[in-house]
C-alpha cells in the first residue's frame, strides 16, 4: 500500500515540476469552466424570456429574469405528472435491483463456486450491461402489448430493474469478497440463519457498496430514455420522454425544454451531494477479483 502511495505521490510530483503550478491550475480552471458552462447555459435559458434565448448573437448573462418556463411546464406540458412517474419508476426500481442484485452477489461469492467460475459470471454480468440496448427493443415491446403493459410504469420498472441488475450484481460481488468469513462464522456460532447473517452482519459491512450501486442505478433509470420512449404513450411517460417532445415541426421550444433539464437534473444533484462521501468510497473499495 505505501509502495502505491510513494508511486502516486512521485508521478503526481513529476507532472507539478513538468507543467509547474501556474500551468496546473490554468488547466484545472478550463476543465472546469468546461464541466460548469453547460450546466450554467441550461440554468440561464431556463430563466430567460423567448427573445433572450432567441436572440444572436446570444445572450451569455442575461439581464432579465422569469419563471414562466417552469410554470408552463408544469401547468400545460405534463411535467408534474412526468416527475411522478420517474420518481416511482426509478425509486422502486432501484429498490429491486440493489436487493436482489445483492442476494444474487452474495449467493454467488460464498456459493460452493470455483475461483474461474466466478470470475466467469463476473465477466457474464458485465458483459449484459455493455450490450446495446436498442437491439432487443422490438421482442421488448411485442412482449410487454401481448401482457397489456404498454404505457404502464410495470413495464418501465420491470425493464429498468433487469438492465441494472447485473451491474449491481458485478459491483457487490467485489464488495462481499472483502468480508471476512470469521464475522458470518460468529453469527452461525450464535444460532443466526443464513438471512439474518446477510442482512444483520453483511449488509451493514458492505454499506459503501451498496450506496455506489443505489445511485448508479437510480441515475441509469432516471436518465432511461429508449424505452421510456417506446412503451409510453402518455400515462406513464418518464421526464427524459417528455423533454424530447419540445421537439416540434415548428422548431425547438428551448425555454420549456431547458426548464424541464433542470427539473431532471435537481433530484440527481441533490442525491449525490448528499452520498458523495460513500459514494466514491465504494467506488474506490469495490472490485471484482477473480
Amino acid at each position: 500500500m505505501m509502495s502505491r502511495k510513494r508511486r502516486f505521490d512521485g508521478v503526481s510530483g513529476t507532472l507539478t515540476n513538468f507543467l509547474g503550478k501556474p500551468t496546473k491550475w490554468v488547466c484545472v480552471s478550463l476543465f472546469a469552466a468546461l464541466v460548469v458552462f453547460p450546466l450554467y447555459w441550461l440554468l440561464t435559458s431556463a430563466i430567460k424570456y423567448e427573445a433572450d434565448y432567441l436572440a444572436s448573437p446570444p445572450v451569455l448573462v442575461p439581464t432579465r429574469a422569469t419563471l414562466r418556463n417552469f410554470v408552463t411546464i408544469f401547468t400545460q406540458d405534463g411535467v408534474g405528472r412526468g416527475l411522478y412517474n420517474s420518481l416511482v419508476v426509478t425509486l422502486v426500481a432501484t429498490a429491486l435491483a440493489v436487493l436482489f442484485g445483492s442476494l444474487a452477489a452474495y449467493a454467488l461469492t460464498r456459493g460452493d463456486l470455483g475461483r474461474k467460475t466466478r470470475g466467469f459470471f463476473a465477466f457474464w454480468f458485465l458483459l449484459q450491461k455493455m450490450y446495446p440496448a436498442i437491439a432487443t427493443a422490438i421482442p421488448i415491446y411485442l412482449v410487454m402489448r401481448q401482457l397489456h403493459l404498454i404505457d404502464t410504469k410495470t413495464a418501465l420498472i420491470i425493464l429498468n430493474t433487469s438492465f441494472n441488475f447485473p451491474m449491481v450484481i458485478w459491483l457487490m460481488m467485489g464488495f462481499f469478497q472483502e468480508v471476512p468469513k470469521a464475522i458470518e462464522e460468529s453469527g452461525m456460532i450464535d444460532g443466526c440463519s443464513m438471512a439474518r447473517r446477510f442482512f444483520l452482519l453483511v449488509l451493514p459491512v458492505v454499506k459503501p457498496g451498496l450506496i455506489a450501486s443505489s445511485i448508479l442505478t437510480f441515475v441509469g433509470t432516471w436518465n432511461e430514455f429508449l424505452f421510456a420512449a417506446i412503451l409510453s404513450v402518455r400515462k406513464a411517460k418518464t421526464l427524459p420522454a417528455i423533454i424530447a417532445g419540445f421537439i416540434t415541426d415548428r422548431g425547438l421550444e428551448w425555454g420549456p425544454m431547458a426548464a424541464t433539464g433542470v427539473t431532471i437534473i435537481v433530484p440527481v444533484f441533490i442525491l449525490v451531494w448528499l452520498l458523495q462521501k460513500d459514494f466514491v468510497q465504494g467506488l474506490t473499495l469495490g472490485s471484482v477479483k477473480g
